[in-house]
Parts: structure tokens; C-alpha cells; sequence
């Protein structure tokens, strides 16, 4: 298969430093131009893997995602790896109903594969069958043993790419919600739906199973150990955030007491350098989500902002 001539690869060729030759080469060899290694899941929950490109295929999937596929559809309701979004945005949208249901997909990037790419890209784009094999290379991981090609954890163009095979999915579980009011937003792997309507939830989680089984193409399961179904009588937490049942996502009492805590050893010299630089990441995510916590947290203590806790203070 000759590719040199084909549109996305002079599009690459203009935006990258390598001649034609290292592009071809980067190209066809890029599946397996990856190191794997473990880290350990919260809980103690086991290991999960991550499969690094070397920085030649990062450079070439991040020119992808920022340039080539940025117009690629991406349905509202999925609020991860999006500018703009954060986690917030994610939980806000249910902390005023009554009832919650969490569902989690079952190892998410490493099971959408380039038959969902290439079935999402033959249907949304004008790609010859050539790009699209430039394109399953460059973004695919092919995975030793199996045979399989697939997004992997640590490539920077895996989010992006999710998203994306995840839109007919999103807008079919939209409008299914819409009709039944009940709110749904998507961060990765993690589904979050509300309502204040009795006993609606158990449709939608019968609904999700039929839809990833309809939309086989995907390749995707759910964790039922993850699954989760509350309602305000009981604590409700979503990706990390409380939700009260005043209607406000927040840190949860818990986390703001140690932020306290953590800020008063600071001010009696306590804490070390790094400790301080972890503590001014935990105010900085804070903040986003709750930016009036900080700033009275601040003022209290004395400092002006974020940036002005670099050491040991005195009173």
C-alpha cells in the first residue's frame, strides 16, 4: 500500500520535522512503538496498565487530535478531556435530584479498537481506506499476543479519540433520557444519571446494556462492581465530589478540614517543600470547584492567593 500520496499523510508531512522516508517508517512501525508498564489502582484494586508511545508517536498523535480530527463530532454530554470542562461539570448537573445512578465501563480504552474507529470514521468522514489505515496506526496500539489494535492509557490522543467513538452512543442514551427526565452527563469511562422520579433509574441502567450490545462495534462492558444506585438519603459522591442535598457539588467536609489542617501546619513551618507544592495542587483543584472556599480559606490565613504559598510562614 502506497500512502505518500494520499492528502492526510502531505498533511503530516508539511506539519512534522520528519522527511518522507521517517514519516512512512514512523507510520507502519507506530502499533508497537510503545512501553508498557503497571501502576496500582486506587483501593487496592489491582493493576492497571499503561502503554506509553515513544515521544516520536505522541508528537504525531497530538498533531492529530489538536489539528487533523478537532472537528470530529463530540456529543455535549461528555464533559472529560474537554477544554473548558472539568469534573465539576460532570457532577453539578446531579446534585439537585433525588435519585443517582454511577455505572463505570470495564477497562475503556483498551476496549474501543480499530474496528470502532474505523466503522465511526467510514461513516463520518470522506477518508480513503489508506488514511484511515494511517489512522488506526498512528492512534492504535497493537497489542503483543492478540493481534489487537486499540486505544491505549498514555497516549494523548486516546481521550480525544474516545469521545469521539462514543457519540452515537451518547446521543442515543440522550434522547432516551430526555423523553424519561433524567439528566445524564459522561466523564471517560464514568456515566453519571439523576431524576426525582421513583424507580426510573432501573430503565435507564436496562437501556445502557441493550445499547452497548446493539452497538457491538464498540466493544464495550460494564463493571458491575461499580455499579451504583442512591438516592439523598444516603451519601452520594460522584468522580471524587459530594453531592449535598442542598444541590451543590463540593469537596465534602472531609477534604476541607484537611485543607484546614494542612495550611495551619504551613503556618507553623510544618510541611515540606513538597508537601507545599502538594498542597498548593489540592487549593488549585479546589478552587475550580469551589472558589469561594479557597478564597475565605486564604484570607483567613493570610495569604493573597495560591501562588504566594511557597514556605514556612509565622504568625
Amino acid at each position: 500500500m502506497s500512502i505518500v500520496t494520499e492528502p492526510l499523510f502531505q498533511r503530516l508531512l508539511a506539519w512534522s520535522p520528519f522527511s518522507e522516508h521517517e514519516l512512512v517508517v514512523l507510520i507502519a512501525t507506530a502499533p508497537s512503538r510503545y512501553k508498557a508498564y503497571y501502576i496500582e489502582k486506587r483501593g487496592g484494586r489491582g493493576q492497571r496498565e499503561i502503554s506509553q508511545p515513544t515521544k516520536e508517536i505522541k508528537f504525531l498523535q497530538r498533531l492529530l487530535a489538536s489539528k487533523e480530527l478537532r472537528e470530529l463530532p463530540i456529543h455535549d454530554v461528555a464533559v472529560g478531556y474537554r477544554s473548558g470542562r472539568s469534573i465539576l461539570d460532570h457532577a453539578q448537573p446531579h446534585a439537585s435530584a433525588r435519585y443517582l445512578l454511577k455505572l463505570d465501563f470495564t477497562n475503556f480504552f483498551p476496549s474501543l479498537k480499530s474496528k470502532a474507529l474505523d466503522h465511526r470514521l467510514s461513516r463520518d468522514t470522506a477518508y480513503s481506506t489508506a488514511e484511515r489505515w494511517i489512522l488506526r496506526n498512528l492512534l492504535c496500539r497493537r497489542t503483543p499476543g492478540t493481534g489487537n489494535y486499540q486505544l491505549s492509557i498514555g497516549a494523548p490522543s486516546s481521550p480525544h479519540i474516545s469521545n469521539y467513538l462514543l457519540c452515537e452512543f451518547d446521543q442515543l442514551m440522550s434522547d432516551y433520557c430526555g423523553i424519561r427526565v433524567v439528566r445524564y452527563t459522561r466523564y471517560a469511562d464514568d456515566l453519571a444519571f439523576s431524576t426525582s422520579i421513583p424507580s426510573v433509574l432501573n430503565d435507564i441502567e436496562t437501556e445502557v446494556r441493550r445499547l452497548i450490545q446493539e452497538l457491538d462495534y464498540l466493544g464495550l462492558s460494564l463493571n458491575e462492581a461499580k455499579t451504583i444506585n442512591v438516592s439523598t438519603k444516603h451519601r452520594r459522591t460522584l468522580v471524587g465530589l459530594t453531592l449535598s442535598n442542598d444541590g451543590r457539588a463540593s469537596i465534602g467536609r472531609i477534604a476541607k478540614r484537611e485543607l484546614r489542617q494542612a495550611i495551619h501546619s504551613l503556618r507553623h513551618g510544618l510541611l515540606s517543600q513538597s508537601e507545599i507544592a502538594n498542597l498548593r495542587g489540592r487549593l488549585a483543584f479546589t478552587y475550580a470547584i469551589d472558589p469561594e472556599f479557597i478564597e475565605h480559606l486564604l484570607h483567613r490565613y493570610g495569604f493573597e492567593s495560591i501562588s504566594t504559598i511557597d514556605g514556612p510562614q509565622t504568625d
